[in-house]
Order: C-alpha cells, then structure tokens, then sequence
C-alpha cells in the first residue's frame, strides 16, 4: 500500500478508535481531541516509517 495511503489510513483509525472509547466511557466525544490524536499518530507514523526505509 502506498506510504502516504497508509499513513491517512492509520490517522482515520486512531480517529475512530479514540472517539469510540471517548463515548463509551464519558457518553460523549471530545472531537478536537480526538482530531489531535488522529494527527498525533499519523506525524509519528510518517517519522517511524522514514527510519524504517533505510
């Protein structure tokens, strides 16, 4: 799968799977939150996988 593909891929999950946990625990999602962690994971995807291409 292309990199780049991958990389939103992985973003749009942690997006899901942290706004599910947000609304099974608390009954409501922080969605800006849950955006910054989406984001989070994918700027630490795409340096992970920079130093994987060696």
């Amino acid at each position: 799968m292309h990199r780049y593909a991958k990389l939103l891929l992985y973003g749009m999950l942690a997006f899901a799977v942290f706004a599910g946990i947000s609304f099974t625990l608390g009954g409501r999602v922080n969605w800006a939150l849950a955006a910054a962690t989406a984001v989070g994971v994918m700027i630490a995807y795409f340096f992970a996988a920079l130093r994987g291409e060696k």
